[in-house]
């Protein structure tokens, strides 16, 4: 059986879709080999780990 994204491997990088379902599941993931999905790998934990620090030194006043 043919995995639906397996026409993506033959593209070109830049070509290649942001977003790409889960091998074994309904769950969106970022495509790690797209310039936008490593973008967002990498931004996403840095702006989640800020606005945890943020929202603690909030609470000690």
């Amino acid at each position: 059986m043919r995995h639906e994204n397996d026409h993506a491997r033959n593209r070109a990088d830049g070509d290649r879709p942001a977003f790409i379902r889960q091998r074994y599941g309904s769950r969106w993931v970022y495509h790690h080999r797209n310039p936008v999905g490593l973008a967002l790998i990498m931004i996403v934990p840095i702006v989640a780990i800020g606005a945890l620090l943020l929202m603690t030194r909030g609470t000690g006043r």
